[in-house]
C-alpha cells in the first residue's frame, strides 16, 4: 500500500510539474506575441493603411481586443501541439510536419510584424520602397575581373550581378576544395607521433584559427604584392613563355574549343561507355522487389534491366546538358533548335533543368541501389572474352585524344615594341585572344578563405578522428596494416560520419566570408550591390537580392553536404 501511495503522489507531482511547464510557458508567450501582435494590426489601421489595397482593416479601438484574441489563439495552439508532441503517439513522418507547423505558428506575430510594418514604411519613406526596377537601369561603371563576360558602361546592373555571383561562386569553389585538402592534411598531422610535425600543425591552427579573417586579408594582400615584382618584371619572371607572374596577377596559354563536334562525341563516347558497361555488369537476377507503382521509382513498370538503363540515360542528358550551358556561359556560342520548337540558346535555363534532372537522377538511383537493382558482377562485359580494364583503357585514350583534336592552344604573346620601338613597361600587354590571366585579388581572397577555413576544418577531422574506439586502431594494427592504410581504409572513412555535419558550417561560413572580397578590391556580388545602393539608394530592394543569393547559395551547399551525408551513413537520431 506505500509503494501504491508513493506512486501515486509521483504521478500527480509530474502532472502538476507540466501544469506548471504549460501554463508558464502559455502565460509568457502570451505577453510576448501580444506586443509583437499589437503593432502589428495598429498598421491595419484606416489612417495607416492609406493608399495599401487591403481587403480589410482593424478598427483603432479594437485593435487591443484583436490583438489579444489572437495571441490567446497561438498560444492554445502552440500548448496542444507540445502536449501531442510529448505524448508520442504521432509517427515520425507526423512528428516532423508538427514541429515544422508549430514553428511557423511560433513565429508568425514576428514575421507578420516585420512585414506589416515594413508595408506601412513604404508608404511613408521613399527609401523603403520596394522596386527591383533599378536593376534593369545603365550600371554607367565599370567593373574588374569581369571573367566571362565583357562590360560596358551601357550594361544593366542585372549582368554586373551576374558577373558578381560568378566571381563570389569561383572564388568559394576554389577556396573549399584547398581548404578541404589543407585542413585534413593539417588535423591529420596534429595527431602525429612526430612531436616536430604535431607541433608545426598546432601553431598553423592557432595562427590562423585566433586571427581575424579581416586581418588575415590585409597582411597576405601585403605579403602577396610586396613579394612578387611588379609588371615590368614580367619578362624575367616566366616558365618557357608559357606562364608569368607578378603583382598583377599570373597568366596562362588560352584554351579555346576549335572543334566543338569532337569534343562533344568524346563527352558521348564517355557517358555511352558508362551506360553499357554498367548495363552489362549488372546482376540479372535482383532481389525481390515490390511491383506497386510509387513515388521514389515511377519507371518501375519497364523491370529491373531497363529501368535502372533509362535512370542512367538520364543522368548522362543531364551532365550532358550541365556541360553544354558552362560553355554558353563562358561565351561559347552553341546554338541548335529540335524541328524549329525549341531552342537551346537559353543556357541559364538549360543549366537550372540539368542540375534538377541531375539531382533526381542521383536520388532514383540511390533507390535502385537500396532495392538491390544496381548490383554488379565482376566484370562479365563481352563473354569474358575481352578484358574489361583494356576496353576501358581503349575508350579512355580515345576520349582523351578527341578532347585535344578539339582544343586551340594559344601562347601569351607579351607586346614590349610598337613600330620597331621599346614600350615602357607601363605599356606593355598581351596581345588579345592569346592569354587567360587569374589576378592578384582573386588569389589574396582564395588564399585568405583557404587558410582560416582549412584552420576550422582541422579542427573538425582532430575531434572526429578521436572520436573514433580505440580498438578500430588496433585491429587494423593487427591485420598488419600500414600507417597510410590504416588512415585511408579505417580512419578517415568511419570519421567522415561525424565531420560532414560540421563540414557542412565551415562551407557554410566559407561562402559567406567570401563578402570580405570588398576590402581586398575583388568585385563578388555583395560589393557589386553595394555600389548600386550608394548609386541607386534603394537599399531595401538591394539588400533583399543580398539575402536571397547568400541564403539560396547555403540552400545549395546544405543540400549537397546532406545528400553525401546520407551516401556516407544510414544512421538518423
Amino acid at each position: 500500500m506505500g509503494r501504491q501511495r508513493s506512486t501515486k503522489f509521483e504521478i500527480s507531482r509530474y502532472s502538476f510539474s507540466d501544469f506548471v511547464l504549460y501554463g508558464s510557458f502559455l502565460i509568457s508567450y502570451f505577453f510576448i506575441s501580444n506586443i509583437f501582435l499589437d503593432v502589428t494590426f495598429l498598421n491595419l489601421t484606416p489612417n495607416r493603411l492609406e493608399a495599401l489595397d487591403f481587403p480589410f482593416y482593424v478598427d483603432s479601438s479594437s485593435v487591443t481586443l484583436v490583438a489579444d484574441i489572437f495571441s490567446a489563439i497561438i498560444s492554445i495552439l502552440l500548448v496542444i501541439g507540445f502536449y501531442m508532441l510529448q505524448k508520442g503517439n504521432l509517427s515520425p513522418y507526423r512528428t516532423d510536419i508538427s514541429i515544422q507547423v508549430l514553428a511557423i505558428i511560433a513565429f508568425l506575430p514576428l514575421v507578420s510584424y516585420f512585414f506589416f510594418h515594413i508595408m506601412w514604411l513604404r508608404q511613408t519613406d521613399a527609401s523603403w520602397e520596394f522596386d527591383f526596377s533599378i536593376m534593369d537601369e545603365i550600371a554607367g561603371w565599370q567593373i574588374s575581373n569581369e571573367w566571362p563576360f565583357e562590360t560596358t558602361f551601357q550594361d544593366t546592373r542585372w549582368k554586373f550581378y551576374q558577373i558578381g555571383v560568378i566571381n563570389s561562386v569561383r572564388v568559394v569553389l576554389f577556396s573549399i576544395f584547398f581548404s578541404t585538402i589543407l585542413g585534413v592534411i593539417v588535423g591529420v598531422l596534429r595527431l602525429s607521433k612526430n612531436k616536430l610535425l604535431s607541433n608545426l600543425a598546432k601553431i598553423y591552427v592557432d595562427l590562423f584559427r585566433n586571427v581575424p579573417l579581416v586581418a588575415q586579408l590585409f597582411f597576405v594582400s601585403v605579403w602577396f604584392l610586396t613579394t612578387l615584382e611588379p609588371f615590368r618584371e614580367i619578362q624575367n619572371n616566366n616558365f618557357l613563355g608559357w606562364f608569368y607572374w607578378s603583382n598583377r596577377g599570373f597568366v596562362f596559354p588560352h584554351l579555346e574549343f576549335s572543334n566543338s563536334s569532337l569534343f562533344f562525341l568524346a563527352i558521348l563516347l564517355i557517358l555511352g561507355s558508362r551506360i553499357y558497361f554498367r548495363f552489362t555488369e549488372r546482376i540479372s537476377t535482383p532481389k525481390e522487389t515490390t511491383s506497386a507503382f510509387s513515388l521514389k521509382r515511377p519507371l518501375i513498370g519497364l523491370g529491373p534491366k531497363k529501368e535502372p538503363i533509362i535512370v542512367d540515360s538520364l543522368y548522362s542528358f543531364a551532365l550532358i546538358s550541365i556541360i553544354y550551358s558552362v560553355f554558353n556561359v563562358v561565351s561559347w556560342e552553341y546554338k541548335f533548335t529540335l524541328s524549329g520548337l525549341v531552342s537551346w540558346s537559353d543556357h541559364y535555363s538549360i543549366f537550372v533543368f540539368g542540375s534538377l534532372l541531375m539531382v533526381l537522377s542521383m536520388r532514383y538511383n540511390r533507390k535502385l541501389d537500396e532495392d538491390g537493382l544496381n548490383k554488379f558482377t565482376e566484370s562479365q562485359i563481352l563473354n569474358s572474352q575481352v578484358n574489361p580494364l583494356h576496353v576501358r583503357l581503349v575508350i579512355f585514350l580515345l576520349s582523351i585524344i578527341l578532347i585535344y583534336l578539339s582544343l586551340s592552344i594559344e601562347k601569351p604573346n607579351l607586346i614590349t615594341e610598337k613600330n620597331g620601338e621599346e614600350l615602357s613597361w607601363g605599356l606593355w600587354k598581351f596581345e588579345e585572344g592569346t592569354f587567360e590571366s587569374v589576378s592578384s585579388v582573386f588569389l589574396v581572397l582564395m588564399m585568405g578563405l583557404t587558410l582560416y577555413t582549412s584552420a576550422q576544418i582541422s579542427e573538425v577531422v582532430r575531434g572526429s578522428i578521436q572520436a573514433l574506439p580505440v580498438g578500430q586502431v588496433e585491429a587494423s594494427v593487427s591485420l598488419g596494416l600500414s600507417s597510410y592504410q590504416r588512415l585511408s581504409l579505417i580512419i578517415l572513412p568511419q570519421a567522415l560520419r561525424s565531420m560532414i555535419p560540421s563540414l557542412t558550417n565551415q562551407y557554410l561560413n566559407c561562402w559567406k566570408n567570401s563578402s570580405l572580397a570588398i576590402l581586398v578590391g575583388f568585385t563578388d556580388f555583395y560589393a557589386i550591390l553595394n555600389t548600386v545602393v550608394n548609386n541607386a539608394g534603394n537599399a531595401v530592394a538591394i539588400f533583399a537580392i543580398i539575402l536571397l543569393t547568400y541564403q539560396a547559395g547555403s540552400l545549395v551547399i546544405s543540400a549537397v553536404m546532406n545528400d553525401i551525408n546520407q551516401n556516407v551513413t544510414k544512421v538518423k537520431i
